[in-house]
């Protein structure tokens, strides 16, 4: 076998290397769009939290359709699903920076203590509020 039979071999390697990336990133991209999916199909079917908890990690690879509904999440967290979503002020800055809008200022809630009744026949049981009787022989 010859030398020249095998001149092509670099070049051919540099072509098919060339396209590996592409593909590569179609691949990324394909698997993303399904873990969108799925986190999408979790929210529809009112498991928030688990939405929540995959969109944050699409969001933090750096998809941007997830960003935007994880951030709209947080900022609706307390008036819409009746409780605060945890991040981070560098996820928050992040997520807003790929979804192309303002980066929210994290503030503190005041939370209201639900109404409760701190009498001491609240605190004891009905059984030993009320005294046993005795019973005559």
């Amino acid at each position: 076998m010859s030398i020249a039979a095998f001149q092509w071999l670099p070049a051919a390697l540099l072509v098919m290397g060339l396209h590996a990336p592409g593909a590569q990133a179609q691949t990324k991209s394909v698997v993303a769009e399904r873990l969108h999916a799925n986190a999408l199909s979790s929210f529809r079917q009112a498991r928030f939290s688990e939405a929540y908890g995959r969109l944050i990690g699409l969001a933090d690879a750096g998809h941007a359709p997830s960003a935007r509904l994880v951030l709209w999440m947080y900022l609706h967290g307390p008036e819409v699903f009746g409780e605060d979503w945890d991040s981070t002020p560098d996820q928050l800055t992040a997520w807003a920076q790929l979804a192309g809008q303002p980066a929210p200022v994290m503030v503190a809630r005041p939370y209201r203590p639900t109404a409760t009744s701190t009498s001491a026949s609240a605190l004891i049981p009905t059984s030993a509020a009320t005294p046993a009787r005795r019973s005559t022989p």
